[in-house]
């Protein structure tokens, strides 16, 4: 049986502009210190993990058989699952908990087209909109979350066309946010107004399919 060679892989045209939709999920990795004193310092490891839903638009380039392009991805994370630490109050406790809310990226792609099939590489930048926050049960305390993340992404995926100007892919991508930082300000419990600050690390391992 004759092997197929590289110019028998390039009837697919993968040169052009796309748009589609994507789903899939996402898996949480968070580990949050205390910075300032109130409990014992840490590290507390946690996860949370959810559905995904949203878009991806880009543009490619096809060089014989080689694939390079630009892609941007927008979606809603939903996350479930939260972190616990005693207090310093044994009647109380705190809690760690992210928010829900927008994931984006930009990347840079750059694959190897057989025919139909896609198989690529990709990594950028990228943002999450969901805050972490410590809150504790003990009352008079007053909750500032993390503000909105930013880091950076890779992983790769597979793209096939089933007929011309439409594809379907999977995808894995790794996300990095680095540290974020919140704290606890005290508004009732002596000493007024001091601010119990704590660090919280961020990563994302998400999968999905999709349509272009």
């Amino acid at each position: 049986i004759a092997r197929p060679s590289a110019t028998q892989y390039i009837s697919q045209n993968w040169s052009g502009l796309y748009a589609g939709l994507h789903a899939g999920y996402a898996r949480g990795n968070l580990s949050t210190v205390d910075t300032t004193g109130g409990v014992a310092p840490g590290p507390y490891d946690w996860r949370t993990n959810g559905g995904m839903i949203g878009g991806q638009a880009g543009y490619n380039w096809q060089l014989s058989n080689f694939v390079i392009g630009v892609e941007g991805d927008l979606a809603y994370l939903g996350n479930s699952g939260s972190g616990y630490i005693p207090s310093s109050n044994p009647a109380a406790h705190q809690d760690l908990t992210l928010q829900n809310g927008m994931l984006a990226d930009i990347t840079g792609r750059a694959g190897y087209s057989l025919g139909s099939v896609l198989v690529y590489g990709k990594g950028g930048a990228a943002w999450y909109t969901g805050g972490a926050g410590q809150t504790t049960t003990n009352p008079g305390y007053a909750t500032t979350r993390t503000g909105t993340w930013s880091g950076y992404t890779y992983g790769g995926g597979v793209e096939y066309s089933p007929w011309a100007n439409w594809s379907i892919k999977a995808e894995y991508l790794h996300y990095d946010f680095g540290t974020g930082n919140g704290y606890q300000t005290s508004i009732s419990d002596p000493p007024i107004g001091y601010i119990y600050r704590n660090a919280t690390n961020l990563t994302f391992d998400t999968v999905k399919i999709g349509v272009n």
